[in-house]
């Protein structure tokens, strides 16, 4: 599954794409494979946003990374597992530490 991700400072994230080995959601829609990389963070503060390549010159990043979700109300949900073509990743609404499935839709 592509697994696209909005947090720039995710040890995973390589060029808003995914590498982690396998990334599971939470209950909630908390993605519970984000890592803060501190290293990443000092980058964009200093630099702007560290991803700046323009997606439809720049090669993908694309690796085939397993879901598991428990969010049982989302309607991808199927016995734990995603049934979406993909999710983004983007910041949590009130805390930016956490990362949450943009693509989560209440069932």
């Amino acid at each position: 599954m592509e697994i696209r991700c909005k947090k720039e400072d995710c040890k995973h994230n390589t060029g808003c794409s995914c590498c982690a080995g396998v990334v599971q959601i939470d209950r909630g829609t908390h993605c519970d494979s984000y890592v803060h990389n501190s290293l990443k963070e000092e980058l964009i503060q200093e630099n702007g946003s560290i991803f700046k390549v323009d997606e439809s010159i720049a090669p993908q990043h694309l690796k085939n990374v397993p879901l598991e979700c428990r969010a049982k109300s989302c309607i991808h949900n199927r016995e734990e597992s995603c049934t979406a073509n993909g999710i983004t990743v983007i910041d949590d609404e009130d805390d930016d530490t956490h990362a949450d499935c943009a693509t989560f839709c209440e069932s």
